[in-house]
């Protein structure tokens, strides 16, 4: 089966390292995939590193022509038996693209956020299928009125295997030795970088609160440098958190950060309607209770408070403070958390079972007789 992936992402953001890890598994699985990515974004790249085959094409911008055209070069040259398009514009492009009549199209979405009414006509008529990657995805876009038949859940895997076991004192020691931090005292994690809506600022509110309250707790941050984010040494002397913040910039291994914190704190703000934070479920894979807010797909992650972690009401502040305070106090709670969170990946987030789902799917629309484009998936 040939698979094209278009993404128009400019950065190797979560959701594109989920949908690359989905296409090395198809590959392996013996699918021909390749990719149509935008000039200058991050994603080819790493799809290189994987020996994956990558287009470069104008992709991006809600009035990109360009885009349209290039689309359909690329529909005509490769001829895919699936078209799996991962960014919104490009969903829109896609559609209107002309394609042979084997190319189904399978859009995927990581937001939990009503579409455009435009962008949700077209995805209706033109669509084969939707993969949303999460219920809470799901439900915002059945709730704007598309078929429930159209659309199917599959969460985004987990991209490295689970521990088998909550890390011991002495484990965490080792990661954080290897990354130079202090050995010992409260050390938090955030993963989110520098963007204010991933709630950069409120981590290190509710650090400072964790310091008011219960003494020394660390902070440890890493994660994409937003263009227009917060300064960590500005938020350190504002939090007054000067000498106990350590910014590690973009780092390739999250897991040894991830074991290093005694707990990770999600802060994605409502406004961003995260589907799936794959934080939460690379905290859980590493043994890691975590601390979020309860919104978008979050409590669906790491589950109902007290799981697999901790919720606070969304965007505030206190009650993040609040929660990040029960689990460094409370040792055995912790444990327990990152226990329950251990057992919750290996549930839903395994990597095989998100590529056997993509493969039925794609394999149950390519059966299909041709019929009218965009129509094969309704039953």
């Amino acid at each position: 089966m040939k698979i094209l992936w278009v993404c128009g992402a400019q950065i190797l953001g979560g959701a594109e390292r989920a949908m690359l890890q989905i296409a090395e598994l198809l590959r392996e699985r013996g699918h021909a995939v390749q990719a149509l990515c935008p000039w200058g974004s991050t994603v080819p790249p790493a799809l290189a590193a994987s020996s994956l085959p990558v287009r470069r094409a104008p992709l991006g911008g809600a009035l990109n022509l360009r885009a349209l055209c290039a689309i359909a070069r690329t529909f005509a040259h490769v001829a895919p038996d699936i078209a799996l398009v991962t960014t919104s514009d490009e969903w829109v492009w896609s559609s209107l693209a002309p394609r042979r009549s084997q190319t189904r199209l399978v859009f995927v979405r990581h937001m939990a956020l009503p579409l455009p009414a435009p962008v949700r006509w077209l995805a209706t008529h033109r669509a084969d299928a939707i993969v949303a990657v999460s219920r809470a995805a799901r439900d915002a876009l059945v709730g704007t009125r598309f078929p429930g038949g159209l659309v199917r859940v599959i969460y985004n895997p987990v991209r490295f295997p689970p521990r088998a076991d909550v890390p011991t004192t002495a484990e965490r020691a080792r990661a954080r030795a290897t990354l130079g931090l202090e050995v010992t005292g409260r050390w938090v994690g955030f993963v989110g970088g520098t963007s204010a809506r991933k709630g950069v600022r409120d981590v290190f509110a509710a650090v400072a609160q964790a310091n008011d309250k219960i003494g020394s707790t660390n902070l440890l941050v890493c994660g994409h440098r937003a263009r227009d984010g917060c300064s960590i040494s500005g938020l350190s002397r504002e939090y007054g958190l000067e000498g106990k913040v350590r910014d590690l910039g973009e780092i390739d291994d999250v897991t040894t950060v991830l074991t290093a914190a005694d707990a990770v704190v999600v802060a994605t703000h409502r406004e961003l309607a995260e589907a799936l934070s794959l934080a939460a479920i690379e905290s859980m894979a590493c043994g890691t209770p975590v601390i979020a807010y309860a919104t978008g797909g979050i409590p669906e992650a790491i589950g109902a408070d007290g799981e697999a972690g901790r919720l606070a009401r969304a965007d505030d502040v206190r009650d993040l403070g609040r929660a990040l305070v029960e689990v460094l106090v409370d040792l055995s709670m912790a444990r327990q958390l990152a226990a329950n969170g251990l057992t919750r990946v290996r549930q839903l987030f395994d990597p095989q079972r998100a590529v056997e789902a993509y493969e039925r799917l794609f394999v149950t629309l390519c059966s299909k007789e041709n019929g009218p484009v965009g129509r094969v998936a309704r039953e």
